[in-house]
């Protein structure tokens, strides 16, 4: 076959994956052996491209001339000579064939590295080999044991390198001797993996990777999320006026030809910043104020004061609500009313406050454990009970408790460790290191509450619960008892108790539960007796340890766990910019995209573990000149940088269905700005409500509670 040996301009050879999107290559033909990619150029010079779809799995070449080549996903069966006929793709056209003579141009057909001379970049497991396993072999061959075909597991090295019958998968070093090579290989129906009735076969590319990986040694490696991030170095580069974020990104966009796009307007910048940290655009007065201000430090002021404003609680909060499936009714059929909203309340409060978000985490999870703990500590943990309550006729209490407590663990989960543990209710994960029995282990935590799990027509809060604001209820109840007539003290007394609902917390029974695995996942399958306990792929709090909610709690913020500095700052970061530096924001598990920018998000998770100050991290990041780029796209970054995932202009997505909203009633005027309190009751389509819930009446609101953010209706669905 043949390769081109050079070169890309101002860069060298590289990795086509680390060097995403584009380079203008002057190449020149050289002959490889069978793992060489073909190549073929003359001077005339071809711009290379990431093909949108996949991880560069093909790609697409246009001329300066403007035409376009789209190299086949196979090569034709060998390439004898010069003269050898190439399918192309000419400007939309169909297919055409064309002399290497006529047209010379590269081909790529894998995604892997460019090799050069003597030496060549190797694959690397996390980034071309992991993905691929994952896709289309673990589901057999990975982490479930039920599920195992052969005793193989081709998620660990010492399994696949074993020998059985005589057999090894993988023989390091040699994919010819490799049963993992010949079997993806094979034209045989009874012997090729994956087996033909599998929806998901292996391309041409992957297979090349997987067999060039083996040829390398197979080296297997933890899968990066799962390792503890450690403090990248800062790219040194001369950028006045950027921060460490900059460095970052200008070191990738110069890798790909590219570099930042010019600063947005001050007009477009303060409304995509006020609506970014607010939900809110901003005022014609703060529009105005901005423009005029020519200072130097006017947009940082402008940071300083959107973050001090009570609207960045509420903006904080939409995030935050959605990840703890908060809602202020029951669900299910009858969906009765609810009172969760002064958890809300608190979540908005802390936000505002500015609670380091490793106490934010530790109130939520166990604050009824801390020492001492406050009514305000005791409130967080309404977080583990925004689940849906069951209140039909007919239901079975104990399938339903167990529900609950089911929905716990995969909350905890998907919010502070990014991962599917749910896929583990009812088995091993199929992809990730979480057994059944570690699922189990967390269940444990969560299910020592004397509660029920089916409650007949239940209004309001369920067992264990507190009443919201305590103290001061009770000092009001006192006062306003002491009115003399009746029909006043009676209404005094309603609206103090509507506004100090009782709230469904957390509290532990003297005597826990016993725990144990339920056979695929059900009620009334329980089998191995299962104790307290963490996830074994992860380190531990230490020997001799009890685990509890408490021990949990601080196990994720203790700084040195893989995952939750990364889950967050990436949800933040998508937060500003449309789309996380892990795209798969919900799963950092095996199954989990690539970062675009893998230092860039070990830097800014370790930084964030020295304070855990969100504040902070937000006015780092639309401090830097990254965020503050216009979002104006021209040609070559759109051909470069079509996703904007290299980060080459400034970000531009459609407004959350929540901010439409509260945008049309911000520059209407008829926005109501109460903080916090009762949820309200918003316009519903006539007889709507009669669906919904079969055991009360809607009863619209009026006034300005039409008019409250969309934190606060009670029946959000409306919108």
């Amino acid at each position: 076959m043949y390769f081109a040996t050079h070169a890309i301009k101002g860069h060298g050879l590289r990795q086509l994956n680390t060097l995403p999107q584009l380079t203008t290559l002057d190449l020149r033909l050289t002959k490889l052996n069978d793992e060489g990619l073909a190549a073929v150029s003359d001077s005339n010079s071809y711009h290379l491209r990431e093909n949108a779809r996949k991880r560069n799995r093909f790609i697409v070449l246009s001329s300066d001339a403007g035409k376009t080549f789209t190299a086949p996903r196979e090569l034709p069966g060998s390439l004898t000579g010069d003269r050898h006929p190439l399918k192309y793709t000419l400007g939309g056209k169909k297919k055409q064939a064309v002399s290497w003579t006529t047209i010379f141009m590269v081909v790529v057909i894998m995604t892997g590295p460019i090799m050069t001379g003597p030496g060549r970049a190797e694959l690397g497991y996390n980034r071309d080999v992991l993905p691929i396993l994952a896709e289309t072999c673990l589901a057999c061959h990975g982490a479930d044991q039920a599920k195992r075909q052969a005793k193989l597991r081709l998620d660990q090295r010492e399994s696949a390198l074993s020998q059985r019958d005589g057999v090894r998968a993988i023989v390091p070093g040699k994919p010819d001797e490799s049963a993992l090579a010949r079997k993806i290989f094979s034209s045989d129906p009874d012997e090729v993996m994956p087996p033909p009735e599998e929806a998901r076969q292996l391309t041409n590319e992957e297979k090349a990777v997987l067999k060039k990986w083996i040829g390398e040694g197979a080296t297997y490696e933890k899968h990066w999320a799962f390792i503890p991030p450690k403090q990248s170095t800062v790219p040194n580069a001369e950028l006045p006026g950027h921060n460490e974020i900059d460095r970052f990104i200008h070191a990738r966009l110069a890798e790909a030809g590219l570099s930042l796009q010019i600063p947005a307007s001050k007009e477009e910048l303060i409304r995509r910043v006020t609506f970014d940290l607010t939900g809110l655009p901003p005022g014609l007065q703060e529009l105005d104020a901005f423009l005029a201000d020519e200072k130097e430090q006017a947009y940082q002021q402008l940071i300083d004061r959107l973050l001090a404003s009570s609207r960045y609680g509420e903006r904080m909060a939409m995030w935050w609500l959605d990840g703890a499936r908060y809602g202020d009714s029951h669900g299910f059929d009858n969906d009765l009313h609810n009172n969760q909203w002064p958890w809300r309340n608190w979540v908005i409060e802390s936000f505002n406050a500015n609670k380091p978000f490793h106490e934010f985490t530790i109130e939520q999870l166990a604050g009824d454990l801390l020492p001492d703990a406050t009514e305000q500590q005791v409130l967080a943990t309404a977080f583990n009970r925004n689940h849906r309550i069951q209140t039909e006729d007919g239901a079975i209490d104990e399938e339903w408790r167990t529900e609950y407590v089911i929905d716990r663990v995969e909350t905890m989960g998907a919010v502070w460790m990014g991962l599917t543990l749910n896929c583990a209710r009812c088995h091993d994960h199929k992809y990730d290191p979480i057994s059944q029995k570690d699922f189990y282990q967390l269940f444990s935590l969560f299910n020592n509450l004397d509660e029920k799990g089916f409650i007949n027509n239940l209004r309001g809060s369920a067992e264990p619960r507190v009443r919201y604001r305590e103290s001061t209820y009770q000092r009001k109840h006192a006062e306003f008892s002491k009115i003399e007539d009746k029909g006043k003290r009676e209404q005094a007394i309603r609206e103090i108790d509507a506004g100090h609902p009782t709230v469904m917390v957390m509290k532990e029974m003297e005597k826990p539960r016993i725990a144990r695995m339920l056979g695929r996942g059900q009620y009334h399958a329980p089998g191995e007796e299962v104790r307290p306990g963490l996830p074994g792929i992860f380190d531990g709090p230490g020997a001799g340890v009890a685990v509890n909610r408490l021990v949990l709690a601080r196990w994720l913020v203790d700084g040195k766990h893989p995952l939750t500095a990364r889950v967050t700052v990436n949800r933040l970061w998508e937060q500003l910019f449309g789309r996380g530096l892990v795209e798969s924001s919900e799963n950092l598990g095996v199954q989990a995209d690539w970062p675009t920018h893998p230092e860039l998000l070990d830097w800014l998770a370790v930084d964030f573990t020295r304070d855990w100050d969100i504040k902070r991290l937000l006015k780092r990041i639309v401090m830097s000149a990254t965020y503050k780029q216009s979002a104006v796209v021209d040609a070559e970054r759109l051909q470069l940088d079509p996703n904007n995932a290299l980060l080459s202009r400034g970000p531009r997505f459609r407004l959350p269905a929540e901010m439409v909203r509260d945008q049309a009633l911000a520059i209407s005027g008829l926005l109501h700005e109460q903080l916090g309190g009762p949820s309200v009751w918003p316009y519903q389509p006539d007889r709507l409500w009669e669906d919904l819930e079969k055991r009360g009446t809607f009863k619209q609101d009026h006034g300005n509670k039409l008019y409250r953010r969309q934190q606060f209706p009670i029946a959000p669905d409306a919108f």
